[in-house]
């Protein structure tokens, strides 16, 4: 009687394997789920180290274009080719300098420099140039722009340009006199 107790006791023999097969599968799901968080921020990290400069390529391309052509409006303005007078240009210089010299898309280009390759600082080095546009114009509403103004502009603006994807302007802001 006893053996037939112990016959009771187990299943058939496919539930017996069904039994020895449920801890293997749960060691498998908690090593994978396991992998899966130990791997997660590390494929964050890099997806956003990968399409970094074309993202910010691609948000800012229109305001540098727009940089661009307040610049030259800036340059006719000197010629007298413009009508529209500098704090005009000004105005308008520091509302598209502060959309590509956004604090948060400032900060998050900061964040990069931990990346395993270099990422160049599109953003920032485009919000310098904004910025340095502005103080030249300004100064050329003032009375003339200064030789530091168009030294500072002129390193900046063509580095941004080229990393935008345009070909730098050459401009009476651009040489140095």
């Amino acid at each position: 009687m006893e053996h037939q107790t112990v016959f009771k006791r187990h299943a058939r023999p496919d539930q017996l394997r069904n039994r020895c097969n449920r801890p293997r599968s749960r060691f498998r799901a908690s090593v994978a789920a396991l992998a899966a968080l130990v791997l997660f921020p590390f494929d964050v990290k890099a997806a956003s180290c990968r399409g970094h400069p074309q993202d910010v390529r691609a948000a800012i391309k229109k305001h540098v274009e727009a940089l661009r052509a307040l610049e030259h409006e800036a340059t006719d303005r000197l010629k007298g080719l413009d009508t529209r007078p500098f704090d005009y240009l000004v105005g308008r210089a520091r509302a598209t300098a502060a959309v590509i010299a956004d604090k948060d898309a400032l900060a998050a280009e900061e964040t990069l420099s931990r990346c395993p390759q270099t990422i160049p600082p599109v953003r920032r080095v485009c919000a310098e140039a904004a910025q340095a546009l502005v103080s030249l114009i300004a100064e050329q509403a003032a009375g003339g722009a200064t030789t530091a103004s168009k030294q500072l502009y002129a390193q900046a603006m063509p580095q941004c340009e080229r990393w935008i994807g345009f070909a730098p302007f050459i401009t009476v802001f651009r040489t140095i006199d």
